[in-house]
């Protein structure tokens, strides 16, 4: 081999060599970012994989929390299924009164010392809600007494069905709306007690606990209500009895409901066409309840040769309700007229009574209309005290004349010795003051100062009266 092909070859083979190691290395390069690439795509894979687990146990705990939703709104604590379909709730409520009284002599000579006395009037816990969506329930018992006190009793245990807007029918014992006093919830209305021609009006065919079909429908303005009804369901019985047949009204207009002046014009009534034992009686404590005395009274039904037997075939009861409201004042009122024909030839007797009241909402809250009861809600404080806060919640004042009027002397009924007398039930006039202090939407006191006078009620020592304070605590969620 020449000198010449020995440089050549050589020339050749370290141009090899030069290149053969960026080549060598080029390769080892590749492998390690493939190698590395692999690891980032597994690490990757193991990152998807717990988000996928993480997110699973998020959603099955977000599934759990929302199978049901639980509020406290007022302290009323309330359970709700996620479709809406079931709630159910619990509500309480509970008014007690302190009351005293100062009698003039001849009611102390005919009725002896009535009794200041401290008494529950309502001790009420109730379960209620919906179910399959388009119907309520309400079941709710009553421990309180009106002057004493009683074993616990059936307020209301009633379905409603509400699956057609502005349209509920409801069936069980409850208590038709009947007036407009009436339609307002006892933790709302103005005074510890309604007024006397409110109370007279139940008796026939509405009130408490009474058993009940029939229904309500309101639009945005109008309000009407029908019931058919019987006795009082009580597991004493008492006066009323489930052969008692009754038919229940009511209709309403609103001019303004939900903001500005707004003018109330109603009208309700009742007619009892198969009266139990052809009896009826119609009486009422002088609007506070902390003794049990009864001042006015007509009672149905007399004892002659030991033969105790009633008197009355059909009781209708009637009247118009007018109300207004403008921000922070209210006024209203109502008059009835009670009609009872009788039996054995005696003609019918006819009684009345009436009330005007006006409160103002001193601290600006305006009072609240609800046109599906067609009555007034309740005052609900601006500032409230409690809760960590410094307010003062609302204060009220308010005043109620009433009157109601159980005499006729154009009408009689038999007395003890067969002989035909006339009604002297009385003739009752009270006048209420109050103040109220709404602490926040749970807590209220109420101060009510009473002028009583009764006169013609027949009797020894038929007028009479008295004047009586009285406070209410009352709590309620």
């Amino acid at each position: 081999m020449t000198l010449r092909n020995i440089l050549l070859a050589g020339t050749a083979l370290g141009a090899a060599t030069l290149l053969a190691g960026p080549a060598l290395a080029a390769s080892n390069t590749q492998a390690e970012l493939d190698a590395l690439k692999a690891q980032i795509e597994a690490l990757q894979r193991k990152i998807d994989d717990v988000e996928i687990q993480q997110g699973n146990r998020i959603k099955t705990l977000e599934e759990r929390k929302s199978d049901v939703e639980v509020s406290l709104k007022d302290g009323r604590p309330v359970f709700k299924t996620a479709d809406g379909n079931f709630t159910f709730g619990i509500t309480g409520r509970a008014h007690l009164d302190v009351g005293a009284y100062d009698q003039d002599s001849a009611s102390e000579s005919r009725f002896g010392g009535l009794r200041g006395n401290a008494n529950f009037r309502r001790l009420r816990a109730s379960l209620n809600g919906t179910f399959a969506k388009d119907f309520g329930y309400n079941i709710e018992f009553n421990f309180g007494d009106s002057g004493t006190e009683s074993n616990a009793r059936i307020f209301e245990a009633a379905l409603t069905y509400k699956g057609i807007e502005g349209l509920n029918l409801i069936v069980g014992a409850t208590k038709p709306k009947m007036t407009l006093d009436d339609s307002t919830s006892s933790n709302d209305i103005t005074f510890i007690e309604r007024a006397t021609a409110v109370n007279l009006a139940l008796i026939p065919a509405a009130g408490e606990a009474r058993m009940t079909v029939g229904g309500t429908y309101n639009t945005d303005n109008f309000f009407g209500a029908a019931y058919y009804t019987m006795g009082v369901a009580t597991a004493d019985g008492g006066q009323d009895d489930f052969d008692a047949s009754n038919v229940v009204g009511r209709l309403a207009y609103a001019t303004s409901p939900k903001e500005g002046l707004n003018v109330h014009i109603g009208a309700s009534g009742s007619h009892s066409f198969n009266l139990p034992n052809d009896e009826i009686r119609f009486r009422d404590r002088p609007e506070l309840r902390v003794d049990a005395t009864r001042y006015i009274d007509v009672n149905f039904s007399r004892t002659i040769g030991g033969v105790t037997f009633g008197t009355a075939e059909t009781a209708t009861v009637y009247g118009p309700e007018l109300a207004l409201n403008y921000g922070p004042f209210r006024a209203q009122g109502e008059y009835y007229f009670y009609n009872v024909s009788q039996i054995l030839g005696q003609p019918d007797a006819d009684f009345s009574a009436w009330y005007l009241q006006a409160s103002w909402v001193l601290t600006g809250e305006p009072y609240k209309y609800d046109i599906k009861k067609a009555a007034y809600s309740g005052v609900k404080p601006a500032n409230p005290a409690g809760f960590g806060g410094s307010g003062w919640g609302a204060w009220e004042v308010a005043a109620r004349y009433s009157k109601a009027d159980l005499n006729d002397d154009g009408s009689t009924i038999l007395n003890a010795g067969g002989i035909p007398t006339a009604f002297k039930g009385g003739e009752q006039e009270i006048i209420t003051v109050g103040l109220n202090w709404y602490v926040n939407n749970n807590l209220r006191f109420m101060l009510n100062y009473l002028n009583v006078d009764v006169e013609d009620r027949g009797g020894a020592f038929p007028n009479f009266g008295h004047d009586a304070v009285a406070l209410r605590t009352q709590f309620a969620f």
